[in-house]
């Protein structure tokens, strides 16, 4: 404004001519003249239509939780603001959801059986689509943690949130007993144990599993009705690796004999056949 104006306190003011000057330093200012103050009233009485009330959310990263504010505008100028506790629920649902894709804001309850179980039923859908399984991609990852966030503005209260009920809405439970078929968490082995499956998305379904448990196994392990093979990952007895294949007959034939022996020496106690 310029120095001898007398709408410097003023909350609001219109400028009818605007003009650039150059200080002596080569610096360029804005000169405002002819300036008057106007209030908010005469903004309201005759430009009704362009004066709004808008609640605007964002996610504040020191505090992590969503804020909300009431801005007045005029057009896109902001007149006033001033903080608010009524946040939308789906916005402040969508803001959580962005942090936690972020890796900003982590679900405890997000672990690896979610992963599992979102493998699970990918592969399921990879592999039988004419059962039509709805499988769950990047964006609809982002549409289930939007749901676990559901009426929350913090991270605190979706922290410890439990994720389970979400999935598993995910799926009719006539869908969630055909994953199980198709699909299942583990598989029996010969002497009444079980071995977790371990599914991805770059490799077939794998079991690890040391040989003891897979005497009498003769060709392989397979899943579903179609009896679909599993790789196999055949463990020492100290549960390192010792083979992955799919076909256990070529193993047992061709190199089992050739580890049985040196195995023996190490582990005499085990059983051997």
């Amino acid at each position: 404004l310029a120095r001898e104006s007398v709408v410097h306190r003023a909350r609001l003011l219109t400028a009818s001519e605007i003009r650039e000057i150059e200080s002596s330093d080569g610096e360029r200012q804005v000169l405002l003249t002819l300036a008057t103050a106007i209030k908010m009233e005469w903004l309201q009485e005759f430009f009704p239509e362009a004066v709004q009330e808008r609640t605007e959310v964002t996610f504040d990263s020191s505090s992590r939780r969503v804020v909300g504010r009431t801005v007045v505008v005029f057009h896109d100028l902001a007149l006033t603001e001033k903080k608010t506790d009524r946040v939308p629920t789906a916005e402040a649902a969508a803001l959580l959801a962005r942090e936690v894709m972020a890796g900003n804001c982590p679900l405890k309850k997000w672990d690896h059986a979610v992963e599992q179980w979102i493998a699970r039923l990918n592969f399921a859908a990879r592999t039988f689509p004419e059962l039509e399984l709805p499988p769950i991609e990047d964006s609809d990852r982002a549409l289930l943690i939007e749901q676990v966030c559901q009426g929350a503005t913090s991270y605190k209260e979706i922290k410890e949130r439990p994720v389970g009920p979400v999935l598993k809405s995910w799926l009719s439970s006539t869908q969630r007993e055909m994953l199980d078929q198709l699909a299942p968490e583990r598989i029996k082995l010969p002497n009444d144990r079980t071995a977790k499956i371990v599914y991805g998305a770059d490799k077939p379904p794998t079991v690890a599993a040391r040989i003891q448990d897979l005497y009498g196994v003769s060709h392989g392990l397979g899943i579903g009705p179609a009896r679909l093979p599993l790789r196999i990952e055949v463990l020492a007895p100290n549960h390192r690796p010792i083979q992955i294949t799919e076909d256990l007959a070529t193993f047992w034939r061709e190199s089992y004999p050739k580890v049985k022996a040196e195995l023996q020496r190490k582990y005499p106690k085990h059983q051997w056949r």
